[in-house]
């Protein structure tokens, strides 16, 4: 253990006991790692939940908006027949900023025929969409974003419809070109290694049995494990390469897209009183920022329900990487949420 990651470990204590059965934790100042540390019960591989909206979906947007196949100012009904949204005229760019008026979630697992291939799964979820975007429709919308999945099964649409392949043929030809070769969406709810290597999460009364190396998040689930909002499970190591990548972009290097297709994400896309959010990347709120109180401003990063998080903040410099089961066994445990900006201090204060 290095003189960072000692301090690191004395600032944190035993303050995280509790909040999870266990988490890892990577720090990368300049490009260098710094603090590589786990605590608690830890595991190889973990659910990303949301982690995939970045790593997935915006990577795979920022691909084809250089390959002209998409462009974030384009509206969306001109793409996709079936969108309906309260912001009228609603763009690409309004999805990946939460702001097209669309409803936080719905429980489609419920209604989601899992009995049908997969293909035909996302068809029903596009139909069960289409009518929920019609009644979000009818109840207007206050101009503030909501943070929300079905904005991302719209994009998840637009990229299906602009490459002609599923979302887990997408995440090969990326993995594959950014080396995250250990990262993989579990196609099937299978897992593609021995379902011991994989943190567990949830002691699920709907699954009843407790969900290990299978997505999470029910409505990804019930698609078959491959969706644009949840799905990906991987090694810290890997989450880290890829916010790397996104450090390179943003600094005029080879990395994740084109610089300028990436840092024109990475800008905030909304005024403060409306949300804080770029194209599909969150920035530290005013109160209670997840990266606590010392990132900039201009810090983009997310979270994942599971436990996990990525953030960067250009200014300083400074990646800072998180994975942990916190819903095991129980997503009432609601501390980790309220720890991650002091494991963030921590590390700043570490440094």
């Amino acid at each position: 253990m290095n003189a960072v990651e000692k301090r690191i470990s004395r600032r944190i204590g035993e303050a995280w006991v509790g909040a999870a059965p266990g988490f890892v934790l990577q720090v990368h100042a300049g490009g260098k790692r710094k603090a590589d540390l786990a605590f608690g019960e830890t595991y190889p591989y973990y659910d990303w939940a949301s982690l995939t909206k970045i790593v997935f979906s915006v990577t795979q947007a920022m691909s084809l908006v250089d390959q002209g196949l998409i462009d974030v100012e384009r509206e969306v009904a001109a793409e996709i027949d079936w969108f309906r949204a309260p912001v009228k005229r609603a763009r690409v760019r309004e999805l990946l900023c939460h702001s097209a008026g669309l409803t936080w979630w719905k429980p489609f697992y419920e209604s989601i025929d899992r009995s049908k291939p997969r293909a035909a799964r996302w068809a029903q979820l596009e139909l069960l969409v289409a009518e929920e975007m019609k009644a979000a429709e009818k109840a207007g919308y206050d101009g503030r974003a909501v943070y929300s999945d079905l904005d991302f099964f719209a994009l998840g649409a637009l990229m299906k419809r602009k490459t002609g392949r599923d979302f887990d043929k997408m995440w090969d030809e990326l993995r594959d070109r950014f080396g995250l070769r250990e990262t993989t969406f579990h196609v099937g709810n299978k897992p593609t290694r021995a379902r011991r290597l994989y943190a567990p999460t949830e002691t699920c009364p709907w699954r009843e049995k407790t969900i290990q190396g299978e997505v999470h998040d029910e409505n990804a689930w019930a698609l078959g494990g491959v969706a644009p909002h949840a799905g990906l499970f991987g090694p810290l190591d890997d989450l880290s390469r890829w916010g790397l990548l996104l450090r390179a972009s943003l600094r005029g290097g080879k990395g994740l897209a084109e610089p300028g297709t990436v840092r024109s994400f990475a800008r905030r896309a909304l005024p403060r009183a409306r949300g804080d959010w770029a194209l599909g990347f969150m920035m530290p709120s005013s109160r209670n920022p997840s990266c606590g109180r010392y990132f900039s401003k201009r810090s983009v990063g997310h979270l994942g329900f599971t436990g996990t998080s990525l953030w960067y903040d250009p200014r300083a410099d400074l990646l800072v990487t998180i994975l942990s089961n916190r819903v095991h066994p129980t997503r009432e445990n609601k501390l980790f949420p309220q720890l991650r900006g002091f494991l963030h201090n921590c590390v700043i204060e570490s440094l």
